[in-house]
């Protein structure tokens, strides 16, 4: 199983940071920035967003700034197989636009705006209702995505 992190970033206008992403998976498609944990190290997924946030945003952030808002598992996610995927909150805003990366280009898109974009079907279906509207709490599921685009829980 992979391990990975999805990065919630947002400006003080409550307007998340998205990328439109140049490279599988999700290729052509609106989502966080994230990536892989590094697992020889071993790494934390909040050393992950820190790093992720690094080397995709130019964020300059620390492990202590990311708060794991949940976990989603991904069982035969298209091109990848099982991932598990740590949703990790940035604690501050971030109100200068990210340059382009080798991954895409970024966006800030408010939330009401997001289904006029192209985004994932697990983002659209799942996440960002979860993500909206958590108060809080922590988000725990599991999607199979054995049958992609259709997606069901468990």
């Amino acid at each position: 199983m992979k391990l990975a992190t999805l990065l919630y970033i947002k400006n003080q206008k409550g307007e998340y940071l998205l990328m439109e992403r140049v490279k599988d998976p999700n290729k052509g498609l609106m989502s966080p920035p994230g990536g892989k944990l590094i697992t020889d190290i071993p790494e934390t997924p909040s050393e992950c967003a820190a790093r992720e946030a690094f080397e995709e945003c130019r964020i300059d952030s620390k492990p202590d700034d990311w708060d794991l808002a949940g976990i989603i598992a991904e069982k035969n996610f298209p091109g990848i197989g099982n991932i598990m995927l740590f949703l990790m909150e940035y604690k501050l805003p971030l109100d200068t636009l990210p340059g382009k990366c080798d991954e895409g280009e970024f966006y800030f898109i408010h939330p009401d705006n997001f289904f006029d974009h192209d985004i994932p079907v697990t983002d659209r279906l799942f996440l960002w209702e979860k993500i909206l509207n958590r108060n809080g709490e922590m988000i725990m599921m599991k999607l199979d995505c054995s049958n992609y685009p259709e997606i069901t829980f468990g």
